[in-house]
Formats: C-alpha cells, structure tokens, sequence
C-alpha cells in the first residue's frame, strides 16, 4: 500500500514535471506569446498533409476521419464533450468571397444589439490571436497563452503516437471553442476555414443559422474542380431544422444548395440585396450583397432569441443599433484604404478571378484622377491560376509592378510564419509572376509595349515599401490576406496593439 502511494506521487509528479517542460520559461508576456506561436507552428498544417500523401484526392471517408472524426476526439481529449459543444450558440458561415466580410458585419450588429459575441475567423493578418475575438476585440496575449498552453499540454499528455496532435488549423479551431465556452458568449460567429462538409468547424452539431456567400472557384484542389463540387463542400455546414440563408448564385450552385437543404432537412432562404447599404470606400454591389446576408442573419437571431422587438427586417434595419453596427465596422485589410507619408494604399486580399475584377475596377475609380504614378503590390499562393488574376490587374495600366514573398522582413515573426508553402518556392513563385506579366505585356497590343513600366521581384515587404517611400504614389496591394498582413504589419504595425499586454 505505502509502495503504491509513492509510485502514484512519483507519476502525478513526473506529469507535472513534463506539462512544465512543454510551456517554455520566458521573462515577458510578449516573449510568451511568440513561444505559444512557435509551438503551433509547429504542428502539420494541411498542405504539409497532403504532400505526404501524394497530392492525391482524399476520399470522403478519410476525410472524415481526417478532419471531423479527428478534431471530435481531440476535443473530448481536450475535456469538451460534443453535448457541451453543442450549449454553444453558433451562427456558422461558408462561401469564396465575402464570408470574413458578412461575419465581421454579423459581429458588428449583434454586439450592438447588446449580445456577448464570440468571432473565429482566418486567415490572421498579422497576429495569430486575431482569429479569436470577444466582443470585436481579439483575445488577449495572456488569454491566448493561457488557454494555448492548457490545450496544447493536454492534447500533449493525451498522446498516444508520436504525431498524435491536431493540426494547425485544427487546433486552433478547438482553442475558440475552449474560448468561447469559456467567456460564456452569447453567440459565436464561426467563419469555416476552407469547404465545409470536412472542414474542422464542422463539428458543430447544433446550429440555428448558417449563412453561405457568393461561391466561386477557389481551393480546387481540395474542394473539386467544378461549382458543383464546390457548393456540395460548402453546404456541408447545413444542418437539420437549421435555418440557412444564402445570396443570389449561378444557377448550377443554387441547384446544389437547394438539393443539399433537403437532403439535410434545413430550410433554404435566398436573400435579395434589397437594402441600399453602403460603407465607405467599400464597393457598393459586393457590399450591399454581403451586408444584406449579415442583415438577415442578425434580424432571424433577435428573432429567435428576443422574440418579435420589430416588425419585419426592414424595422430591424432602419434601428439606431443595427445602423451603428454598420458604420462602426472595422474590417482591416478588405477595401482599405490607408496613407503613410508619401503613399496612398489601397489594400484588398482579393485573391480570386472574380474578386481581383472587382478591386482593379475599385482600385481605378478611386484613382482615376489622381497624378501620382500606380503601384502594383502582388502576391498569390496555393493552387490559384496567376495568369487569370494578373490578367485583370494588367489592365489597370501601373507604372510599377512589384512581386514579393508574403513576409514583412527577411526573416519572418512567428506570427507570418507560413508552413504551406517554402520561401524559396515563394521566391520562385514570384518569378513567375514577372514572367506573367511581361507576357501580358507582349500580348497587349501585339507586343507594340509604349509606357514605361518597372518591373521587379524583392525578398521582403520592407524591401518593396522602401522603393515606395522615393515619390508619391497610388499603391495597390492584393492577391493574398497573407500578403495584406505583411503590408499592415509594416506600415500600421499598432493595428491590434489595443488589447496586447505587452
């Protein structure tokens, strides 16, 4: 009995002692904070997944067991049963194009409607703790490294394999789960990663509203090459006797969608951008699509949770608080428009065909009678086709055209670390892209080139916006959220230093 009780402390100790091991020493909470990054960093991401199986389509089961299955029993290791998962209140959204925007709106007008709101979204644009938000605001640094080193020693302890661990955006998809059961949030606006039917937010079980953007092409490669493909994947997140509200879609899209809501028993709404809305420089017919989602959203979530307080949506729309929801909206990095000394940015992480028309057409309105000479900031990653997004920005006629990885310095923070793609094949990739755009250059006019243009390939952001500071100009920046980031790390570095503890 006396043997048993010294090896029961001795083990009680030694788990002690290893959890201490994993959460390094560090003097300061910013120094803590870049050592919880350097630890997520570490964990597989995605792309690293599947370059160890081949490139080779997942099939439906394994992806499953790869994402749903997985993250569901990470969560139970955790000490999250999928019961108390479902307490949480979730409006869950999916789409291409506008989905960060329509969360970001439904955030904005349900905090002023007097709701404790809880917001996942991705990607970051320069801290890892953006993703998770309370009342608009992103967690803390000694939240985050309070509840990541909670999970992450846990999650540790609990293995039973050597790379028995969630994967990045796995993991942090458990950490706002953890957050925002925690902080007892009235709703969680949860923004899915990439897909739906197999992405990591959707063990979600219990979910009154589900919201689904404009759907486009974009992630081929692990949604399917097809729009029809690709609606299937996203009206993944429909659930039973959901309510689901989508925009006007291409017909083939909306055909899915509607198929899949019967097949999921969730009632289907497609919402008509009605409501003239409008928001700073944002585009007029993107945003009035995208806020006309977030309205209807937030209209049937009072609805359900405080009963019949107006009429109908228009009432709900013309309320002092869901105006003051769509004026205070602060979005970075989305139609953004920013001076610094010399230059006048115009920032969009559009990275779609679609999208990147609609910020060459937005870029050339607003620039249209200005002298200064034009400045073309491109980046894009993963699968998407260069060419097809180059080519609509070739025809915004810049004087410069610059090309560079997406990190603010030659050796990146924690925070821009990016696993999915190596820097000299982002170096590469940028080369590329040069290539592109003199072949662009050659196709226009019958290789008849008449305006002087530069055009270059730097290592870093810093690199890129030195050769800005020189004169004046109009600076777009787009083709990445990952490339925005390290653009607004670099010329508005306070961005999210309200809330930082450091």
């Amino acid at each position: 009995m006396f043997l048993r009780h010294c090896l029961g402390k001795i083990y009680r100790h030694s788990k002690m002692i290893s959890a201490n091991a994993l959460n390094p020493v560090v003097k300061d909470i910013s120094s803590e904070y870049e050592a919880a990054i350097k630890a997520l960093n570490g964990l597989q991401t995605n792309a690293q997944y599947l370059k160890a199986k081949g490139n080779r389509y997942l099939s439906p089961e394994e992806q499953y067991v790869k994402s749903i299955l997985k993250t569901q029993n990470y969560l139970i290791k955790s000490g999250v049963t999928l019961d108390a998962l479902d307490t949480l209140p979730v409006i869950h959204v999916t789409g291409t194009k506008g989905k960060g925007t329509t969360c970001a709106l439904t955030e904005s007008i349900l905090r002023q409607h007097g709701y404790k709101t809880g917001f996942y979204s991705s990607p970051h644009l320069i801290e890892v703790r953006e993703r998770i938000r309370i009342n608009g605001v992103p967690i803390s640094k000694t939240n985050f490294v309070n509840n990541f080193w909670d999970l992450y020693n846990t999650l540790h302890l609990k293995k039973t394999y050597s790379g028995d661990m969630p994967i990045y955006f796995q993991f942090l998809t458990l950490l706002a789960f953890r957050v925002f059961l925690t902080e007892k949030v009235d709703v969680a606006i949860i923004e899915v990663g990439i897909g739906g039917e197999y992405d990591s937010t959707n063990i979600l079980r219990k979910v009154p509203l589900v919201g689904i953007t404009s759907i486009g092409l974009d992630h081929m490669s692990l949604l399917g090459n097809t729009l029809e493909q690709i609606a299937w994947q996203k009206s993944g997140i429909m659930k039973p006797s959901a309510l689901a509200f989508t925009v006007p879609q291409e017909a083939p899209v909306l055909k899915i969608l509607k198929d899949r809501s019967i097949e999921k028993n969730c009632s289907l709404t497609v919402v008509k951008p009605e409501v003239d809305v409008r928001h700073d420089n944002q585009p007029s017919d993107i945003y009035k699509l995208n806020a006309n989602l977030a309205l209807s959203l937030c209209d049937r979530w009072v609805r359900l949770t405080k009963g019949d307080c107006y009429k109908d949506i228009n009432d709900f729309v013309r309320s002092e608080l869901t105006q003051t929801g769509l004026k205070t909206l602060k979005w970075p990095g989305r139609f953004q428009v920013l001076q610094k000394s010399n230059n006048m940015f115009y920032i969009d992480g559009a990275h779609t065909p679609e999208s990147i028309h609609a910020c060459s057409v937005w870029f050339s309105q607003l620039t249209q009678s200005s002298s200064r000479a034009k400045v073309l900031i491109f980046n894009a990653t993963g699968d998407r086709n260069s060419k097809n997004l180059l080519s609509q920005l070739h025809k915004c006629s810049f004087n410069k055209v610059f090309f560079v990885p997406n990190k603010a310095i030659p050796v990146p923070r924690e925070d821009e670390k990016n696993f999915n793609i190596m820097e000299d094949q982002q170096t590469a990739r940028c080369h590329h892209h040069s290539v592109i755009w003199h072949e662009l250059d050659q196709e226009t006019d019958n290789g008849n080139i008449t305006k002087k243009q530069t055009v270059k390939v730097f290592s870093s952001v810093t690199d890129v916006l030195k050769e800005c500071a020189v004169e004046e100009h109009d600076v777009l920046v787009t083709g990445s959220l990952h490339l925005i980031g390290a653009v607004l790390s670099v010329i508005n570095p306070n961005l999210y230093t309200d809330n930082c503890d450091s």
